[in-house]
């Protein structure tokens, strides 16, 4: 039987295919949008509103429910510790199209404290009766709250699309008395004691989503330990995210050692714990890349990182085994698919980057040389023009990260890098290595 065949037949496929359906354009054009959106996984929700674009994807915005909603506003909305009111406006901007019942309604639907913070990074809320009012800046923006209460005043240096005046007046509209008791909490509570707090909760929801603190991610680029981990419980663990979105899927779908060794997999229950330690383990990569999740292009690209290291990493254990004669595809991926049931994906992502780093400790040993390095260091008005001098750059570039990768490969995007996928990628950079030092060493 083909690959084709097999792939066309199991579980893991059927989920990618799932996963791929759900994906922007597609939902968009379903008859029963409400059900389809119901159904997405706060993970999903986010990654398909970004790839329709927040312009376009008032349909599905309106649909998205608490969880949804702020899985995408902590996802979006903060840059390392810091709330971006900015990025918040963006999504609230959107919702405001349809009105302000609807630019209310969203915003109540948030976390309690995020709409403390986003107030208070937008306004300065005063009680003229009881607190001591400065004297009004020429360029200063007041306004009295609907009810007569409060004086806000907009912070100078925010600029928003959607002005926080407007924004205020459609949640005095929705529901009175739980705006007075917004700005009243805004106007007593310290504004470091809402970060913190609002920081902490955000935190404790990433993680339910995979993503871990930096400090976590990291373990995904350190040696694994010796022997063999026990074995995992084969159920799904119960989290918020139990689904491969599709920005993942498009790459595990891809022929690999990992994709023929999960196409053998056929107890769904183990599967789905495999999907959902693979999409951890990108969320992982994400972090200790220290990449944004808006940029779509660059996630899918680290999702096929982790595709390839983790089946490098697979086939790191098996050429630890003893083997007298050639075994074909699908007795080596019976093997892989044995191995995913003893090792945890994230220990195969670190066998795989193990073997990488051999690469890199050339790569530097070839720096001592006073010549290689002159010819790397050289500055940029005064490198060859030979677009093959180029690529070895890029090539060299790559292997010192803190991941080695592989670059230098495409005369078009000399910059590109991928992460190697198996051992005869390691071996042939190995020997341009050598074959590079020689000729400028």
């Amino acid at each position: 039987m083909t690959d084709n065949n097999i792939i066309a037949l199991t579980p893991f496929r059927a989920d990618l295919t799932r996963a791929l359906a759900r994906r922007g354009e597609r939902l968009l054009a379903t008859t029963d949008l409400a059900d389809e959106v119901a159904s997405l996984e706060p993970l999903e929700a986010y990654y398909i509103v970004r790839e329709i674009g927040l312009d376009l994807a008032l349909p599905v915005l309106v649909l998205l429910s608490h969880e949804q909603l702020q899985a995408c506003i902590d996802l979006d909305c903060w840059q390392r510790y810091d709330f971006a009111v900015d990025s918040l406006d963006e999504w609230l901007s959107a919702f405001a199209l349809a009105g302000p019942e609807t630019l209310a309604q969203a915003f109540f639907s948030l976390d309690y404290v995020v709409q403390l913070l986003c107030l208070t990074q937008t306004v300065t809320v005063y009680d003229p009766d009881m607190d001591e009012v400065p004297e009004e800046e020429e360029d200063a923006s007041r306004a009295m709250t609907p009810d007569g209460f409060y004086l806000l005043e907009l912070h100078p240096d925010v600029v928003l699309k959607t002005h926080a005046f407007i924004l205020l007046d459609a949640l005095y509209q929705y529901d009175l008395e739980a705006t007075h008791g917004l700005l009243s909490a805004v106007r007593v509570d310290p504004r470091t004691q809402i970060e913190e707090e609002a920081l902490r909760f955000r935190n404790g929801r990433m993680q339910d989503l995979g993503f871990v603190t930096p400090d976590e991610a990291g373990v995904l680029f350190s040696r694994p330990g010796p022997g063999q981990p026990l074995p995992r419980p084969r159920q799904p663990l119960d989290h918020a995210l139990a689904r491969v979105p599709s920005i993942y899927a498009t790459p595990l779908s891809a022929t690999s050692l990992l994709q023929q060794a999960l196409s053998l997999i056929t107890d769904q229950d183990f599967l789905a714990r495999l999907e959902q330690e693979i999409v951890w383990a990108i969320n992982s990569a994400i972090i200790a890349y220290g990449e944004k999740t808006k940029d779509l292009k660059q996630i899918a690209d680290i999702a096929e990182r982790v595709r390839d290291t983790i089946s490098l990493g697979l086939e790191v254990l098996l050429a630890k085994e003893v083997v007298s004669v050639p075994e074909d595809d699908g007795v080596v991926a019976a093997k892989a698919a044995a191995l995913l049931s003893v090792w945890g994906i994230t220990d195969l992502f670190r066998h795989g980057f193990a073997a990488t780093l051999g690469l890199r400790q050339e790569a530097r040993q070839a720096l001592c040389a006073p010549r290689f390095r002159a010819w790397y260091e050289l500055a940029d008005t005064n490198q060859s023009d030979d677009p093959g001098d180029r690529l070895e750059r890029a090539f060299i570039a790559a292997l010192l990260g803190h991941h080695p990768l592989r670059g230098g490969f495409a005369l078009a995007n000399p910059e590109q890098i991928k992460a190697f996928a198996d051992l005869a990628e390691i071996d042939v950079a190995r020997l341009r290595l050598q074959r590079l030092v020689a000729r400028l060493a």
